[in-house]
Order: structure tokens, then sequence, then C-alpha cells
């Protein structure tokens, strides 16, 4: 939305129920967690259980209305995409702005912390689906902008779900200031950074002047790449099939790998399969050119990280019942 927003002090803070009573149609269930940049609510709908995320407008020249259109460009495009779940509603008042996706109990990082714990198939199969998720997106030319285990949603029958596109975040960050990823992608206060190097700029010329993007002009020329995401995904994997769920980056290590000439990635030396150290190696490549498609690593992987069941059987039989919307237990018993 902008790194101008970071300055920005409101003069009065509302709960975010505050900004539901004016919508008949949504019913306050319980807060998700508020931050600066955006309140999260579970609301109650006609339809069932949605995410509602509020932000509170201070001030009224923001390009609102051309990330509303993002946002809904993002959603039609993603359509047939089995494994993402991009926002299904978007409403813009003079308040706040809303946008909306189904509610889905638990996150990856939930989930690695839960009892029974991921066996290494059970694991493996996330990562499949993380990797075709990204090749939904990628072919019709959408990139997710904030991929970590907060953002992966996943089912009771592990089918994962890509959520919370930030096409409305910034594409690039100061490496001096914390303040703005602070601000934009630090909501869980988890500390983590699975920002993508590139992202990462210089804010200042010799002569004092400011080099940040301005929002219109990211937006506009779409600087998000799929290489990003491929470095973010990585990151991900990373943490999934670490033993002890050990996030490979906070923000200052970072900036120090963006930095260093070592192209070493120390936390691979804790993944004992070499196929899987070989394959996130590559997606945390420091070089975004050295990176490849997530299409290339679904084909490169087959057999080796991937059984081939994975292609021939499980992905088309698990979607005959994994299709949106997401059905209830009961649901899927009666179909």
């Amino acid at each position: 939305m902008g790194n101008q927003l970071v300055g920005i002090a409101p003069s009065q803070i509302f709960p975010v129920e505050h900004y539901l009573t004016d919508h008949a149609d949504l019913q306050f269930d319980v807060n998700l967690g508020s931050t600066r940049f955006l309140k999260v609510a579970r609301a109650r709908t006609q339809e069932g259980l949605i995410v509602v995320k509020v932000f509170a407008i201070h001030d009224p020249t923001l390009p609102l209305a051309a990330h509303k259109e993002k946002i809904e460009e993002i959603r039609n495009k993603l359509a047939p995409a089995v494994n993402c779940l991009p926002f299904q509603r978007t409403l813009l008042t003079e308040k706040a702005g809303f946008i909306m996706r189904e509610y889905v109990k638990y996150s990856l990082y939930d989930r690695i912390s839960t009892r029974p714990f991921l066996t290494d198939i059970e694991k493996r199969w996330i990562a499949f689906q993380v990797l075709y998720a990204l090749h939904q997106c990628h072919k019709v030319g959408v990139c997710h902008g904030d991929i970590k285990l907060e953002n992966i949603l996943i089912t009771s029958w592990n089918w994962v779900l890509l959520a919370d596109f930030a096409s409305f975040k910034p594409t690039y960050l100061p490496e001096d200031n914390p303040g703005d990823y602070s601000y934009f992608f630090d909501a869980s206060r988890r500390r983590t950074c699975y920002i993508a190097p590139e992202r990462f700029i210089q804010t200042l010329n010799p002569d004092g002047s400011s080099q940040v993007l301005l929002p219109e002009e990211s937006l506009r020329k779409g600087d998000l790449t799929p290489a990003m995401d491929i470095f973010s995904a990585g990151c991900a994997l990373t943490e999934l099939f670490n033993e002890v769920h050990d996030a490979p980056f906070d923000l200052s290590e970072l900036l120090a790998y963006c930095s260093s000439e070592d192209n070493d990635f120390k936390h691979l030396d804790n993944l004992e399969d070499p196929d899987i150290r070989e394959l996130i190696r590559s997606m945390s490549e420091r070089n975004p050119a050295r990176r490849q498609s997530a299409e290339v690593y679904l084909a490169q992987e087959r057999n080796r990280v991937f059984p081939e069941y994975f292609y021939s059987f499980l992905q088309p039989y698990m979607l005959i019942f994994s299709a949106a919307p997401i059905l209830s237990p009961d649901e899927k018993i009666s179909r």
C-alpha cells in the first residue's frame, strides 16, 4: 500500500469490530489480531465463516481504488487455481477498506507444531502443493509477494491453499530502515524474514533524495517477479523440513545474506535428504537469475523429491474432494 503509510499516526484507534457494525451481512465473531497496518477478524456470513482484513483509512489520497481493482483482477485470474485462495470480496468505504476470503482454521505454521507431527512423506506432499500453487499463479501472471508459513493454509486432509496475496504491499523495502518491514510484513511478530534479497534497496542518493518507489509506480510496473516468490517459498520449505522448525532468517540475518559474498545457506546443514537440500539451495539462491521456475522444479524433482504417484494419482484424486468451496466432512461423505 506504499512506504509512506509507515509514518502516519492515526488520531483515533478503533477495534476491528467497530468497522463491521455498518455491514449487516458481516457478523463479528472473533478478533484474529491487529497491527498498525491491518486489523483482522473472523466473521459469520450466510455462507459460513470468513476472514475479514480491515484497513482503516487515515489518508484519503492513497490509491485504494487501484489496489481494489488489482485484488479483483487477481481473484479472477486465480479462479481455476485449485491450490490458491485469493481474496474473494473487496469493499471500499469512507472509513475503511475490506478484503475477505474463506476461513481456514490452520496455517502451515500451526500444523508443524501440532500433534500428530507431520511425517516425511506428508511434508513432501505439502512441498509439492506449494510449488504447484506457485506454478498456477505464475502461469497466469500473478505473484504472491508475501509467502511464509502463516500464509500457507492447510486443511485437516493436508490440502494446501496459498492465501493472502499481497499485491497491495510494497515490492521494494529500504535496507536501512526496519520500520517498513515490520509495518507490512511482520504481522505475526515472529521476526522471521522471507523477503527475496533483490527487494531490499538503498534508500538515499548521494544528495540525500529518496529512491524508494512510490506505490503507484510499483503497482503500475508490476515489479513483483516469480523469482521473488521462489525465494520466499524456499525459506518456508526450509522451516518445514527442518526438524527443529528453525526459521532460516530474521531481518538482520537476511540483510547479512544479501551483502555477503558467501552463498552458503547455513540452515541446509540440518536437512538430511540431499535431494531436498539441493532443491532448497536452488530456490534460495541470492541471484534471482539462478532460481528456476516452479514448473521446472516440479518436472526436475519428479521421482526424486516427489514420488511419481503425486503426479499420476494423488494430486488429481485429492482434487475431487478439495476443490472450492471447501466442504465439511459431512458434505464430503454425502458427495
